[in-house]
């Protein structure tokens, strides 16, 4: 979707819920051929042939279950810069609105209940909220501007406040949240590995660590290529003090389970699986042919871009400045990823600029590709239960009306635990308690996210 985690997503708040019919219309591993080996006690999964042969036998709802959003009236249902939702266990939901520093819940409606927090540095304050995890119902608020994790419950208020060790990291980003509360940041530029830069493309160096509850450092997964950047030498002299993010380049993404977290760096179709405690146990491959960036990519990117600024002036100045930045020859392999309570991974298709409508493969927990599906336009998912897709949902820029003003968040369903008509798809261990072969419980509770 080319949504940067540093960027509010557009708004006019629509929290909107969907119902995904995952249909079982046979055995998708009928359908996709796999190569498992082992390297060095490390599992490699390969998904043989085309990504595209994966049946589409799940469905999405055409209207959302829940729309919670308006560009007017009432600034409860408003939302500038939504940084995470959560549905709670009795379908409540969760939303930490960053821009006005407030972290809010509705009904299972839609129907707003209470609004907790204010700007500010008081324990009951925030400066720079984001969704980091959950403890049951319990949401877990880091603030990077104070680096510090807030426990905020919809009946009982603030329960709990820790600092983050600085051992943690500097930037905490967070990525999402395993078992026990631990919450997991990662994916910022770490400055001190920086290196020489040298006129051209440059690639970043990053970083993912957990932290628990209390703060404290819980697992370190590793040094990790970061972000790609392009670096210009001066006519006068020395180099271009500002780093640009090339279109198109490569970037890590990452996400969390409650047992596992999936990282990759986008260099090619390969996506590591780290257990909890930070040992790689798995790679998942996909066979992949590159797909090229043509002219008319480069130049409805640059004018996407272009067209978000408000200001004439300023937005010629953009267009002259990211048509100086190279392209690549080819896409990434992929676009984002997003673990869901089941412990399924969803690996969306890196699209074509212009494209509202994400289209996204799934892959059990043993790392078999078993479905396609593609979402609704303008529909970006922020968390996938047993039977909804909750996400933030935003209508098409208007001139006039500011980019970050224009999105909000949306919850469609999902049929529960991948069933239709009361069959469960999904493959069980002996004992029926959903675990992976690979030996680690999933989240089968449920809740809404957006899903078409």
């Amino acid at each position: 979707m080319h949504v940067s985690s540093s960027l509010a997503i557009p708004s006019i708040g629509c929290l909107t819920a969907l119902l995904l019919g995952l249909g079982c219309q046979g055995d998708s591993r009928e359908a996709a051929r796999v190569e498992v080996r082992d390297s060095a006690g490390v599992e490699v999964v390969l998904n043989v042939g085309p990504i595209t042969q994966v049946p589409s036998v799940w469905t999405v709802s055409s209207a959302p279950i829940v729309s919670i959003g308006s560009v007017e009236g009432d600034e409860a249902y408003q939302f500038l810069g939504i940084a995470g939702a959560h549905r709670l266990s009795d379908g409540r939901i969760g939303v930490v609105n960053a821009g006005s520093r407030e972290v809010r819940f509705y009904g299972p409606g839609g129907r707003h209940l209470v609004t907790m927090g204010k700007r500010g540095g008081g324990p009951e304050e925030f400066e720079a909220p984001a969704l980091a995890g959950f403890i049951g119902d319990t949401l877990i608020i880091v603030d990077r501007a104070h680096h510090r994790l807030t426990f905020v419950h919809p009946d009982e208020g603030f329960v709990g406040l820790a600092r983050v060790s600085d051992d943690v990291g500097g930037f905490l980003n967070p990525v999402g949240s395993l078992a026990g509360g631990r919450s997991v940041f990662g994916g910022a530029f770490d400055m001190r590995r920086i290196g020489e830069l040298h006129n051209g493309m440059n690639r970043a160096h990053t970083y993912y660590r957990s932290c628990s509850p209390d703060g404290s450092l819980a697992a370190d997964f590793g040094d990790k290529a970061g972000a790609e950047f392009f670096i210009r030498d001066l006519e006068a002299g020395g180099q271009d003090s500002r780093p640009a993010l090339v279109p198109f380049g490569k970037m890590p993404v990452a996400t969390a389970s409650s047992s596992y977290l999936y990282f990759s760096d986008q260099d090619k179709w390969e996506i590591e699986v780290h257990a909890a405690d930070g040992t790689l146990v798995c790679v998942i491959r996909q066979e992949w042919e590159p797909i090229p960036v043509e002219q008319e990519d480069a130049a409805r990117y640059l004018e996407e871009m272009a067209a978000g600024v408000g200001d004439p002036e300023q937005a010629l100045r953009m267009r002259e400045y990211l048509s100086r930045l190279p392209v690549p020859d080819h896409f990434p392999p992929f676009d984002d990823l997003l673990a869901d309570r089941l412990g399924y991974l969803w690996v969306e298709d890196y699209s074509r600029p212009g494209t509202e409508a994400s289209t996204w493969t799934v892959f059990d927990p043993e790392g078999v590709r078993t479905a396609r599906l593609t979402l609704p336009p303008r529909f970006n998912p922020i968390e996938i239960g047993a039977d909804y897709i909750l996400g933030v949902g935003w209508d098409a820029f208007e001139r006039g009306v500011p980019s970050d003003v224009r999105a909000g968040t949306t919850a469609r369903r999902l049929t529960t635990g991948r069933r239709l008509a009361g069959h469960d798809c999904r493959e069980r261990s002996p004992e029926g308690d959903g675990r992976s072969r690979r030996g680690s419980p999933s989240d089968a509770s449920s809740r809404h996210c957006t899903s078409w």
